[in-house]
């Protein structure tokens, strides 16, 4: 008596196999998205808590963006609002938005890879406190994951 699998054996474990990877490479692929996003997500929040400090030590008044981030001649990156470097492979360094409603002081990270954005995320500040943060963009449906809920043409977190 031989020892040892038959060849349909050995096709029945492959393809057990090849389906339960199946199921499970896209719940991974969204896990590690989410996880990306919280990345994003808590380095917004924590910038917008260093430019809110800012404000109230500042009198109530928001310091002037020039004076907010600037570029560290060394690494070229910019020094962000928590004290270093923002080296992140899936965001943009944090900066501030251009698109802001009136009386918001807004900052702003991208979710990239490669030349492509999936999506914007923007956090509204105004009287030193963190109003609302938006995600916007092709793929804004990763925020929903994060607590946000659909408001309109956006995802929005409110405080």
């Amino acid at each position: 008596m031989k020892k040892g699998f038959t060849l349909i054996e050995l096709l029945i474990v492959v393809v057990i196999v090849s389906v339960l990877v199946t199921i499970a490479l896209p719940k991974y692929r969204a896990s590690m998205e989410r996880g990306r996003a919280m990345e994003g997500l808590t380095n917004l929040k924590a910038s917008s808590d260093w430019i809110n400090t800012k404000y109230i030590m500042n009198e109530n008044v928001y310091p002037d963006d020039s004076k907010l981030f600037m570029t560290d001649n060394v690494s070229g990156y910019y020094v962000s609002a928590i004290g270093a470097n923002t080296r992140s492979v899936f965001f943009t360094p944090i900066e501030i938005s251009e698109v802001c409603t009136s009386g918001y002081k807004c900052l702003r990270t991208q979710r990239k890879q490669g030349d492509s954005v999936f999506y914007t995320l923007i956090a509204y500040n105004k009287n030193g406190e963190l109003k609302k943060i938006t995600c916007t963009g092709t793929e804004k449906k990763l925020c929903e994951p994060l607590g946000m809920t659909l408001s309109g043409s956006e995802y929005v977190m409110t405080f």
